[in-house]
């Protein structure tokens, strides 16, 4: 962050302020029926605003400029939303008190995409404030589950809402499993490790089977948006080893022990069949380790087949949740072939299929409070991010590819649920960075090396 007063520094103090206020502030605090954390998101966005317009008059320049199509959308999205507040004035007062809350979260997430867009430099700094902040109000829906005490009655409320959390946590492992596979400093790396650790206990002791599915997406998907080094994929398979070994014991503690005050429960069938991918998949993972040169730099070598192995299993696992979740509750009728096999499939698809089922989207809540044509506009928003996020993808832009796999992440949450005001304002702004950061990329070239029948390239950093 910048020491002196300027427009970057209160860029980096409006963010990490909006980033803490909003990872920790979880509870619906109103003052005269107006909610407490709108007001502050909506004043700490204005600063940053007013930030960006002295800045722009100071330069003689245009305080937000028009560079994307996204950039159009945002407005109009902006005088939409005004548009509906002034219509709300002329309302009829017997219909019972206006809400304005809707509007105002509205219009801050907007301009966040535009005050984004109008360029910031985006600091790993951000990511750590997610995660300090995350650490504290994940501590503390844990001790729920070990401790029958009062300090967290404020919490109870949100945390009862299982998929806002599961959206908060995975926010944390996602966030501390890429800070993992990128530091090489060994005390961040232990950080890391540890902070991933508490995130995914807190996912399963919240137990959505979803968030469970779209965790296993999001680790086999990083060696794909990522360049694959050996050092990159290593970590990764490190974490994920992590997130199946606490997953597969997950039964243990709740069938076997009295630890939890909470109910929690977990298939101890499932916990064997876990075992056994992970034996299966380890193996087969080792023996393709073992065939990599010796001596060779990790940051520099590229395992493209491997990387085509994790494009395929990407491939495979989505395919499986798509026919998983379309099957819907016909999973619990199934009948045919040998006892094992069906009793697996069973066991996988049913706690999926009715938990897909059992939540409402984001867009059947926006339907059901705003209408259809919110819905339609929001989902045209989404599609335009989308191709921008595309056409901003580069390999060698590492930063950005990890963000635009979390936003690719929270898009498919919001197929299934709700994430709440408070998350979804944290993974808008690193869509919007994953839209709009102009990171620099590495230039590099690639030496192709055959080594054991094994195809590789050494890159050498120019």
């Amino acid at each position: 962050m910048q020491k002196k007063f300027s427009y970057t520094y209160l860029t980096d103090l409006c963010i990490c302020l909006l980033l803490s206020i909003t990872m920790l502030f979880r509870s619906d605090i109103e003052i005269a029926g107006f909610p407490v954390y709108t007001i502050l998101l909506f004043l700490i966005v204005l600063a940053w605003l007013a930030g960006r317009i002295i800045c722009a008059n100071r330069k003689e320049k245009a305080f937000l400029s028009i560079h994307y199509f996204a950039d159009t959308v945002s407005v109009t999205a902006v005088i939409c939303t005004v548009c509906s507040i002034i219509g709300k004035l002329f309302r009829n007062p017997e219909e019972g008190a206006i809400d304005f809350s809707w509007n105002a979260e509205a219009i801050a997430l907007a301009l966040i995409c535009l005050l984004v867009s109008a360029g910031i430099r985006f600091h790993f700094l951000y990511l750590n404030v997610i995660l300090y902040s995350g650490l504290f109000v994940s501590g503390m829906f844990m001790l729920t589950y070990f401790a029958n005490i009062q300090i967290v009655g404020a919490f109870n409320e949100v945390f009862a809402d299982p998929e806002s959390m599961a959206s908060y946590f995975m926010l944390i492992g996602m966030i501390s499993v890429y800070g993992y596979c990128v530091s090489r400093d060994r005390l961040r790396s232990v950080f890391y490790c540890l902070v991933s650790g508490i995130a995914f206990f807190a996912l399963f002791l919240n137990k959505n089977i979803v968030s469970l599915w779209l965790m296993v997406i999001y680790f086999l998907a990083v060696p794909v948006v990522l360049r694959p080094t050996a050092a990159l994929v290593k970590r990764v398979m490190q974490m994920f080893f992590l997130y199946g070994f606490m997953l597969s014991n997950m039964c243990l503690l709740t069938e076997y022990t009295q630890v939890f005050y909470k109910d929690v429960s977990y298939a101890s069938e499932l916990s064997v069949y876990y075992d056994l991918l992970m034996a299966v998949a380890g193996t087969a993972f080792f023996k393709y380790w073992d065939r990599i040169p010796e001596n060779v730099d990790g940051e520099r070598l590229v395992l493209r087949r491997m990387q085509k192995k994790y494009r395929f299993l990407l491939k495979l696992t989505l395919f499986l949740f798509i026919v998983i979740i379309l099957g819907a509750n016909g999973w619990k009728e199934l009948t045919g072939g040998s006892g094992a096999c069906t009793e697996l499939l069973r066991l996988l698809a049913v706690p999926l299929a009715d938990e897909a089922g059992s939540g409402a989207s984001l867009f059947l809540n926006c339907f059901q409070n705003t209408g259809a044509v919110s819905v339609f506009f929001i989902m045209f928003y989404v599609l335009v991010l989308a191709e921008r996020m595309r056409i901003n993808y580069r390999e060698d832009k590492e930063l950005t590819g990890i963000l635009i796999l979390i936003s690719a992440v929270f898009i498919l949450q919001i197929l299934f649920w709700d994430p709440g005001i408070h998350n979804t304002v944290v993974y808008v702004f690193l869509l919007a960075a994953a839209c709009f950061y102009q990171e620099e990329y590495r230039k590099i070239t690639g030496v192709r090396l055959n080594a054991d029948e094994l195809s590789v390239e050494i890159q050498e950093i120019k």
